[in-house]
């Protein structure tokens, strides 16, 4: 939020790393997921949670998405979805938007359940709790997608990197070897196939070389 609130207006046109989407597009991505958190995506399911929140990035969602009968992958659904919620909206209303969206979000997690099982679209049941701990990996990336766009220096705040370098050392299944020295922020390039491995990195990966990205 406070990268975004610093922007100009002209950075938020500014081509990302991520195919098709400017740094407008990845703001109003933010805004929806925090949107979603807090309402469809936090309705109640009766049934067993059946992944949690590494299990959430263990399934793969190219194939059809449930309900669309367009063919488009789950991937496709969410570019063209995110293309429309930008919506022509000018920078100053994408910062207002998105300032909103953290405030209505932070109180509704409060008050949500940790426990409640909900069933996000394209993936297995998973409690809420999980499911808000797994938006640390979109909320850490999608920042320093943005802060690389716009030339600022990638950051992962502390907190959230904790989180996300735990749910990344279970997608690994191992640890990683102490001689590579990464830290948060780099682990994080790396297992998102946003930063290239050097050859050295390989070397000492060993085994481990062939499970990156962890995510792609």
């Amino acid at each position: 939020m406070t990268l975004v609130a610093s922007l100009p207006d002209d950075d938020f046109a500014l081509p990302t790393r991520c195919p098709g989407w400017a740094v407008a597009e990845l703001v109003a991505h933010c805004e929806g997921i925090l949107v979603r958190l807090v309402g469809e995506n936090a309705a109640a399911v009766d049934t067993a949670p059946r992944i949690d929140r590494a299990g959430y990035y263990r399934f793969d969602p190219q194939g059809p998405r449930e309900g669309d009968d367009t063919g488009r992958t789950f991937s496709e659904v969410v570019r063209d979805r995110v293309i429309g919620e930008v919506g022509g909206r000018t920078p100053s209303e994408l910062r207002a938007a998105l300032a909103a969206a953290v405030g209505t979000a932070l109180d509704g997690i409060a008050a949500i359940p940790a426990e409640r099982v909900i069933h996000r679209s394209g993936h297995p049941p998973i409690t809420y709790g999980e499911f808000v701990a797994s938006r640390n990996v979109e909320f850490v990336v999608h920042t320093m997608d943005v802060a690389h766009a716009v030339g600022r220096p990638e950051r992962a705040a502390p907190a959230s990197a904790t989180v996300v370098v735990a749910i990344l050392d279970r997608l690994l299944g191992d640890t990683l070897p102490a001689s590579l020295g990464w830290d948060a922020t780099t682990y994080i390039l790396a297992a998102t196939g946003r930063r290239d491995l050097t050859p050295d990195e390989r070397e000492r990966l060993g085994t481990l070389v062939t499970r990156f990205p962890l995510l792609a």
